[in-house]
């Protein structure tokens, strides 16, 4: 798959929990969505083969769901390239329903559309279960814990706008993708957009998608307890593709 995405073994990967931060930008106030407790709860829920002790290995599975303004999660996606012992059904399986910590802009919980990785691992020196608020794609420029831009779903998203007229799925998968990248300030607001990956077909539902885009708003990506400027990616992928 041509992807940013890599199934790498994340070096040191004795994280503590990401303390999310609360900042201010010109104009608003953005807290992103958190785990809450869904780490304990994904812990209890999934079962991670001995083997992967043996193996030496770490797995991330890589992502994505709606968070409401009550926490919930729902529309979870989830894809592991290694597609190891069904890690990917197991973890898509156990957030589904789980309750996180909602989005915050000025006080008021909105929902948002949040990005992320669950890594598992059977090596003492880690974490059996690591939540991360981003897909690693930064991770060379801002580590591990960066908080990845998170859209908006109080405002158009922008699937909601390509499905009315496209037919290809939400994230990352085995299949052909459509890749745009959006740059999204430190306010929230798209900057720019550009195709990374599009083929046939793919390239008119990528100027759709670069269209909505335009049109999107984000709580912005973090490092530390800054808001930064930071890309994020729109992926839609065509099941049965090669």
């Amino acid at each position: 798959m041509k992807s940013l995405l890599t199934n790498k073994v994340l070096g040191s990967l004795a994280i503590l929990a990401v303390v999310l931060p609360f900042s201010s930008s010109a104009s608003s106030m953005y807290q992103p969505a958190n785990f809450g407790g869904a780490v304990d709860q994904v812990s209890q829920k999934v079962t991670i083969p001995e083997s992967m002790a043996t193996d030496n290995r770490t797995i991330a599975v890589y992502c994505q769901a709606d968070i409401a303004t009550t926490g919930v999660a729902s529309n979870v996606t989830c894809f592991d390239k290694a597609a190891y012992n069904d890690l990917q059904g197991q973890t898509q399986r156990a957030l589904d329903g789980l309750s996180f910590t909602p989005a915050m802009v000025d006080g008021e919980a909105v929902p948002v559309r949040m990005a992320f990785r669950v890594v598992y691992s059977r090596n003492d020196s880690q974490p059996n279960v690591v939540m991360l608020p981003n897909l690693g794609t930064l991770q060379r420029e801002y580590g591990v814990d960066y908080i990845a831009p998170q859209e908006r779903l109080d405002q158009t998203d922008w699937y909601s706008a390509y499905r009315s007229n496209g037919e290809g799925q939400p994230f990352f998968d085995d299949a052909r993708l459509a890749r745009v990248v959006a740059d999204v300030n430190a306010d929230g607001n798209v900057k720019s957009v550009r195709t990374v990956e599009a083929a046939g077909r793919a390239r008119r539902d990528a100027k759709v998608i670069e269209t909505a885009l335009k049109k999107s708003r984000f709580i912005p990506g973090f490092v530390g307890s800054e808001a930064v400027d930071m890309h994020t990616i729109a992926v839609i992928n065509y099941p049965g593709s090669e």
